[in-house]
């Protein structure tokens, strides 16, 4: 198996065991524009397609989560295993780590599964944004604006709490 491959699954099972509920990360140009337009003032209708989109986003990632976990296991490999044999493969070191070759076989395998579930659950999260009437543009603004200003974070929490 290729060493790009590897490190794809290694980033996709990493992105998926992280901390972050937010699931998109900006491109370079829109980065740029999210940045710009994070000053702005956003519309509660917009916030509302902004919690509406992360919803959906949040629980994208935890299937995705799962799909990942499951294909690992699927290869009797537990995460901890995984990431160590992905770490021996990064180093050249895969074959003194392995346990034999029915651990590699199982490791690619396993590999190969992890690095297809992240462009598939790109799309998904791409097309709920989509299906909010928000642009990935705007979405990274309103995260962005989210992450680093109080007063849209209160106003998010005025919203959230006004629908329950």
């Amino acid at each position: 198996m290729k060493k790009g491959s590897i490190a794809a699954a290694f980033v996709a099972a990493s992105l998926c065991f992280g901390p972050a509920a937010f699931s998109q990360q900006a491109t370079a140009s829109s980065a740029t524009t999210a940045q710009q337009q994070a000053g702005q003032k956003f519309t509660d209708d917009e916030l509302k397609s902004f919690l509406a989109a992360n919803t959906k986003a949040t629980e994208i990632q935890k299937e995705a989560r799962e799909a990942v976990i499951a294909a690992i296991e699927n290869e009797s490999l537990t995460m901890d295993r995984f990431n160590e044999l992905v770490k021996a493969h990064q180093q050249d070191k895969l074959k003194e780590v392995a346990e034999g070759p029915e651990e590699i076989s199982s490791f690619s395998k396993a590999a190969q599964a992890v690095a297809l579930i992240q462009p598939d659950k790109r799309g998904k999260i791409e097309k709920a944004i989509k299906d909010e009437g928000l642009t990935q543009e705007k979405y990274d603004a309103l995260l962005q604006a989210y992450e680093k200003d109080k007063a849209v974070q209160e106003r998010i929490s005025r919203i959230v709490h006004a629908n329950k």
